[in-house]
């Protein structure tokens, strides 16, 4: 069962909060892929997103999950008991704390952390949620 670390969102909220201009991405997509509107964009939203970390020492990813949502942040590794490993809370703590640092060094680099005081979060089968002060979440997605 994957673990990430981050917001679940959906791929526009996700350029704006990275300061990237979604309508001239949709814009270039479409004309590079021959695409008729929304017609299986996401992958190439997700795509352009971690393109854009590519060359700035940034571990961060956008993972595209299903019905428009994304999560950007990081997944989570050997979390599952089904891989004959066992994780001690501490040892999960401790991964937390170091992710939850590296998510706010990488915004620092990128110089978007302006956009991070409200974020509309994008729930699976519920509607959408606007946050404010916020920290990131642990998100569970079954493939």
């Amino acid at each position: 069962m994957p673990l990430y670390f981050g917001f679940p969102v959906t791929c526009q909220e996700a350029f704006r909060l990275f300061s990237l201009d979604f309508e001239q991405v949709k814009c270039d997509i479409m004309q590079k892929h021959k695409l008729a509107e929304n017609m299986y964009m996401d992958c190439y939203f997700v795509d352009y997103a971690n393109n854009f970390f590519k060359g700035k020492d940034i571990e961060m990813r956008v993972f595209y999950t299903d019905k428009g949502q994304c999560i950007f942040g990081y997944k989570i590794e050997n979390t599952s008991g089904f891989e004959r490993k066992f994780l001690k809370v501490c040892d999960f703590t401790n991964i937390l704390e170091t992710l939850r640092t590296q998510f706010w060094h990488e915004i620092t680099i990128i110089n978007c952390e302006k956009n991070f005081d409200k974020i509309t979060l994008e729930h699976m089968e519920d509607e959408p949620e606007t946050v404010e002060g916020i920290e990131p979440y642990i998100v569970e997605f079954h493939h």
